[in-house]
């Protein structure tokens, strides 16, 4: 511990040599006289304990009398402070006074309390230069604590640091460290981030490149799998190959799979006798097993892939799955559950429709049409699903009904113009007008007063569509007594597709007095528009 004492004497020495601002000094106040120079320089070679008790004695009026630094500095002045109240006095203050932080004691202990056992004379360094609170704080506290086996710097933070994956938490890179103010813990941060960064960028570039090497290797190998397997499936369709010869494939998982795109890809080429020699090589060879396990599997994905090999092998043992699916929340699966359904039944291709409660998309009606035609799959009597309670079948079938010109369907139309659904009722009146239904006419005009303007606008357009002599008392009157304007030139192409008598009756009304009138009739009856 005999840094310690050096570290008083130094103060004493830095005191009478310069009066710094601020430093290890005492404060020269009123309440105690400071230490002259000569008496200083004296103590180079007097005893400590002599040292401290002349001190005491004289300064001993002052509670706190010995000043061991000022900082400007907070954190500096508490580093100080922490060591002080640890080794040398437990009664020292921390103060705040003439802008700077002042470190204070009430004794400074004696030579055996400090060392025991050691010498009592020590030699004391002189300080010929004053030095910055700062510096001369920090290399005093350095030599206190290197000998009292301190193991923190008065400038550092005195909170334990943890471990940081390999970096140790005594390691320098961890340190919170201030300077000026600054702290290099946000620096040693960001370098740790850009060095883990690097590795994590390094890492990720060797898997990427990895794993593209793997999946062009498989791709080549695919490219020569398949051109291998579909001459192969040629020369068994001509006889030229047996059965046999797919067993060494069928062995593989991966050859296997490859096997079976190809055989659907060339069945959808094939009718008749082809067709079921192939469908028989499927199954000989253990195939539909895996396409049936795939239909149950957990994976949409994998249920997808399934549902599509047994609908072009047109095996119908996983039906109750495909069935479930046609419900599903995914639209995708749902879509390629329906479209295996209708090429696998026979009797009724569309008697799944009968089972969905899920909304129809207008997407998955335009897939299952375009399947109907170019599969040239029988269209069914779709009147059957205008009781619907699924409001996207029903306007399923009106499209369909519309699409294949089902007139037989005009009773079953009629009575869907009363729907709950606004949606369904202006799409029915639209297929009615378009499959010239006069029967919903009389339907159309009583309903007229209750509905929508999209569905009012609608009705207007039908009887455009189908004209009726018996029509152009309730179309002028539309005319009339509707403000929209879009209403009333409907209503007006409407009188005027009655012929002779329409225009007549639109001519008359050109004649009146009513302005509107004379701008949608003439803007009607101008031929250069339309």
């Amino acid at each position: 511990m005999k840094f310690g004492l050096l570290i008083i004497l130094s103060l004493f020495l830095v005191s009478a040599k310069s009066s710094p601002p601020y430093g290890f000094q005492i404060v020269d106040t009123s309440a105690y006289d400071t230490i002259s120079i000569e008496e200083a320089d004296s103590l180079l070679n007097a005893q400590l304990s002599q040292i401290v008790s002349k001190v005491y004695n004289r300064l001993s009026d002052d509670k706190y009398p010995y000043q061991l630094g000022a900082f400007k500095f907070k954190y500096n002045a508490e580093a100080l402070f922490r060591i002080v109240r640890r080794h040398i006095d437990s009664n020292a203050i921390l103060i705040k006074e003439d802008g700077y932080y002042k470190v204070r004691v009430t004794r400074l202990p004696d030579t055996h309390e400090l060392a025991p056992g050691r010498p009592e004379e020590l030699s004391v360094p002189v300080v010929t230069e004053p030095q910055d609170s700062l510096s001369a704080g920090a290399d005093i506290v350095r030599e206190a604590a290197r000998d009292s086996d301190i193991a923190e710097s008065p400038l550092e933070a005195e909170s334990p640091v943890h471990d940081i994956l390999f970096i140790k938490g005594d390691s320098p890179w961890l340190k919170k460290i201030t300077y000026l103010g600054k702290s290099i813990a946000l620096v040693n941060s960001l370098i740790i981030t850009i060095f883990a960064s690097i590795v994590t960028m390094v890492v990720l570039l060797t898997v990427i490149l990895l794993n593209r090497r793997r999946m062009e290797r498989e791709e080549r190998l695919k490219q020569y799998l398949m051109e291998k397997y579909q001459s192969l499936i040629i020369d068994y369709l001509f006889g030229n190959a047996s059965p046999e010869e797919f067993r060494s494939i069928a062995s593989d998982m991966y050859r296997r799979q490859v096997l079976i795109d190809q055989m659907i890809d060339v069945s959808i080429n094939l009718k008749g006798d082809d067709s079921k020699k192939l469908l028989g090589l499927y199954k000989h060879l253990g195939l539909d097993k895996d396409s049936i396990k795939r239909a149950y599997d957990y994976r949409w994905h994998k249920k997808i892939k399934g549902f599509r090999e047994l609908a072009f092998m047109n095996i119908k043992d996983a039906n109750a799955a495909i069935y479930k699916a046609i419900n599903s929340k995914n639209e995708i699966l749902r879509m390629e559950a329906q479209i295996a359904l209708v090429r696998l039944s026979e009797e009724n291709p569309f008697e799944f429709l009968s089972h969905l409660t899920r909304p129809f998309s207008l997407w998955e009606q335009i897939t299952l049409h375009e399947l109907i035609v170019q599969h040239e799959i029988p269209v069914p009597g779709f009147k059957t699903w205008l009781t619907s309670p699924n409001p996207t079948v029903v306007m399923f079938a009106l499209r369909m009904i519309r699409e294949f010109k089902q007139k037989d369907a005009e009773d079953e139309v009629r009575e869907v113009l009363l729907h709950q659904s606004p949606q369904v009722r202006q799409l029915a009146v639209q297929v009615a007008g378009d499959l010239n239904m006069r029967s919903t006419l009389e339907t159309m005009k009583k309903m007229y007063k209750n509905q929508e303007h999209p569905v009012c606008l609608e009705i207007v357009r039908s009887m455009g569509k189908m004209p009726d002599l018996s029509m152009m008392g309730f179309l002028k009157l539309v005319l009339d007594k509707e403000d929209d304007v879009q209403l009333q030139i409907e209503a007006t192409k409407a009188i005027e597709n009655n012929g002779e008598e329409g225009v007549k009756a639109l001519v008359k009304l050109m004649k009146s007095e009513y302005k509107n009138y004379n701008i949608i009739v003439r803007h009607v009856l101008d031929r250069r528009i339309y």
